[in-house]
């Protein structure tokens, strides 16, 4: 081919065209090829895989959204190298604030007991070995062989740092990594979610002393009940469920309910370290243990590499996206608005940082009053922390207490901004609409279904691909549970309509795991895999909860 390029390039006249139609030839027949030995590569590969949760489950179920680097994305910075581009990028992503927070170390601590082996062996058991490691390059697969090989090293080291109640400066410095968020402006440093890459060996540490704060919160009981986010046995369905619960109990009591989904602002990124110590020091839990804790927030710097070496800044506010305590200081910080001395008929509940106020009365008025009322307390707490809610991502969705009523506008505010009515919220996953049907939510999943059905397509042809055992482990693993997801919620009166729906998703996976005719009835196929329907299954697992 590259001869033929090589003749047109050097004549002339109609020998030229010649040359040129023919290298035009070989080349389209070369792509024929070339697309042919992908596919054929492809096939072979996926026919004689074993493992169903490599990279077929990636192709069907993430997104493999790489790193994005910036440097490559904007071609050439505005203004000088790419070191003072990362050091611009870090600046705005972690702007500095006017008080930056200082550590007083207390010498009257009660002193626990030293880290134990069987302490560290526990974590190190747990934690894995494929996450990337920090600036330090050490991974947690080097981590697990010092300790098994030579464990004392290790345990005096963690202890070293538990009896001077400090956290080492080099272990605070996270390397950031940046992924675009979707759907976001590729040019606006602000549309990138910084994950930062924190050194292993304080990870460990800072699991350590997260088991120990863990012990003493539960011990004492003083873990708020609403809070179901980064805590041991609750879960996003338990939080659906409950708040479901309380809309169906306003309605069998004949009131009229308002649900506000609260949406903050970087919630994480713009935590306050005062906040965190305030918290921290109303637990009454005066310890080596939380000195140790506290002295993670002094000193924390983040770092971008470069080919001129690495940018570094300091981290003033917020708790890095791949910390170990970054949720449990959120937590006792959302703790105080939990506790907060609510009136009857108003009820907030929080996952992490999603908040949900349920307002209900026997009139429209007396629940415009009680929920301007809440939103203003929780405002107090909001702007004594320095945190924001985004406007264009916090509704309010209003449920009539019988089915005839009008649509009535309540004038819920936040500050002097009107809050959006909508008619569906997301919360937690679930799409709840003000006739509590679920349709909505229901549609959802078709639409999702169809794109987990097209990852499958990709690696199980009609005579190539997955083997039948994987293709079916696959559905039931994967398939399965994401299309029953928080089914104890929207599954107890599911309509007609919609079990004909579930079972037409059911239908394509199973034509695919068969290979049967397009004319093979639903009911014969979910005989013939023995696969139970999906709306019995759904009604199962909710009756089970329930």
């Amino acid at each position: 081919m590259r001869a033929v390029q090589k003749r047109a390039n050097n004549t002339t006249g109609m020998e030229q065209t010649r040359y040129q139609l023919l290298f035009s030839r070989k080349q389209a027949l070369y792509k024929k090829l070339s697309l042919r030995a992908k596919r054929t590569s492809l096939k072979n590969f996926c026919t004689q895989t074993k493992n169903p949760y490599g990279i077929p489950y990636k192709a069907i179920v993430k997104d493999n959204l790489p790193p994005s680097d910036l440097f490559k994305i904007m071609d050439q910075p505005e203004e000088g190298d790419s070191l003072s581009f990362a050091n611009r990028i870090l600046q705005e992503l972690y702007p500095q604030i006017p008080t930056p927070f200082q550590r007083q170390p207390q010498n009257q601590t009660a002193r626990e007991e030293a880290f134990t082996k069987n302490e560290i062996a526990r974590i190190m058991q747990k934690v894995p070995i494929k996450k990337a490691p920090g600036y330090d390059g050490i991974d947690f697969i080097v981590l697990k062989t010092i300790f098994r090989t030579n464990p004392d090293i290790l345990i005096t080291f963690y202890n070293k740092c538990l009896s001077l109640q400090c956290f080492p400066n080099p272990l605070k410095t996270g390397v950031i990594v940046l992924f675009l968020k979707k759907g976001k402006n590729k040019s606006d440093i602000k549309s990138y979610r910084p994950v930062s890459l924190l050194p292993t060996l304080g990870k460990i540490l800072e699991k350590l002393l997260l088991e120990r704060l863990n012990h003493h919160l539960r011990r004492n009981n003083l873990q708020h009940p609403n809070q179901y986010g980064f805590r041991t046995n609750r879960s996003t369905e338990e939080a659906i469920l409950d708040l479901l619960d309380k809309i169906n109990s306003a309605k069998n009591s004949n009131q009229h309910a308002l649900m506000i989904s609260l949406d903050i602002k970087g919630a994480f990124d713009h935590l306050q370290y005062t906040s965190i110590k305030n918290s921290l020091d109303n637990l009454k839990y005066h310890s080596n243990t939380l000195e140790t804790l506290i002295d993670i927030l002094s000193n924390r710097k983040v770092a971008i590499n470069t080919s001129q070496g690495p940018a570094t800044w300091n981290q003033q506010q917020g708790c890095p996206q791949g910390s170990c305590t970054g949720p449990a200081f959120w937590n006792l910080v959302a703790d105080e608005v939990l506790q907060q001395d609510w009136p009857q008929g108003v009820h907030l509940q929080a996952f992490a940082d999603d908040f949900v106020f349920l307002v209900n009365a026997g009139s429209k008025q007396e629940v415009k009053n009680l929920a301007n009322k809440a939103l203003q307390t929780f405002k107090t707490w909001t702007d004594k922390h320095k945190l924001e809610i985004s406007l264009d991502k916090t509704y309010d969705l209003h449920i009539n207490k019988n089915r005839s009523g009008p649509i009535w506008y309540s004038g819920i505010k936040w500050g002097q901004n009107n809050i959006k009515r909508a008619s569906v919220i997301k919360y937690l996953g679930v799409l709840i609409d003000d006739k509590l049907n679920f349709e909505a939510h229901l549609s959802a999943i078709k639409n999702k279904s169809l794109i987990l059905h097209q990852g499958l397509k990709n690696v199980a042809g009609t005579s190539w691909g997955l083997s039948k055992n994987i293709r079916r482990q696959l559905y039931l693993m994967v398939v399965e549970k994401v299309i029953l997801y928080a089914s104890a919620a929207w599954a107890h009166n599911i309509t007609a309509r919609q079990q004909r729906l579930l079972c037409s998703i059911q239908r394509k996976f199973l034509l695919n795991i068969t290979g049967a005719y397009n004319t093979t009835p639903t009911a014969a196929l979910q005989v013939i895999e023995g696969l139970m329907p999906l709306h019995i299954k759904a009604k199962m697992q909710s009756t089970l909860v329930r």
